[in-house]
């Protein structure tokens, strides 16, 4: 009998700015995007297990004005390019372009994004992790009913004081947060 791997059907949603890069307001040029230490071998971890890694990012700065699709393709690009040099990789990026207020169901903390990856890589929505810089990303893995995770990079030292919605971890940054994640998976599937 072949024994499952505890890593089947799991996978790991990643909010961008402030999570895996340095939050510099909003990122509208490959220039300004810098890794946070530690962030591409954190998510070399997550490769090494065959677990998917999903970026899920609110990019309202295209509906205002401040960059285009084109430029956040580039941007995109730098970021598998800086992590492809520490031997890393991301499996899908998502984005919302909406404003806050625009009626959409990609949005965080809505779920199209969630289940787009869920759909495309069969996962299961309750062995998923789900990790960000902000309330919204915490109360993203709540509707999701994944766990949750808030790095406190980026704005998650400031987001900590107001969160309504309790995570399931706080760390003090994504390889910490990584590290969790693979003993949470050993405890309650090994």
């Amino acid at each position: 009998m072949v024994e499952s791997s505890p890593y089947k059907k799991v996978g790991v949603f990643l909010d961008r700015d402030g999570t895996i890069d340095v939050e510099v307001g909003y990122l509208n040029s490959p220039k300004q995007l810098r890794l946070i230490p530690k962030s591409a071998k954190a998510i070399k971890l997550l490769n090494d297990k065959n677990i998917p890694v999903i970026v899920t990012t609110n990019q309202s700065g295209i509906s205002r004005g401040y960059f285009t699709k084109e430029t956040l393709e580039k941007i995109h690009n730098k970021l598998i390019k800086l992590l492809a040099k520490e031997n890393a990789y991301v499996d899908a990026i998502y984005y919302c372009a909406h404003f806050p207020d625009f009626k959409c169901l990609c949005r965080k903390p809505k779920l199209g994004m969630f289940n787009k990856g869920v759909k495309n890589f069969k996962l299961s929505p309750k062995k998923c992790y789900i990790v960000g810089d902000k309330a919204s990303d915490v109360e993203f893995g709540k509707n999701a009913k994944a766990k949750s995770i808030l790095v406190l990079t980026g704005y998650g030292k400031d987001e900590r004081k107001v969160l309504t919605t309790k995570p399931d971890y706080i760390a003090n940054d994504l390889y910490q947060t990584v590290k969790w994640i693979l003993k949470d998976i050993e405890k309650n599937n090994g």
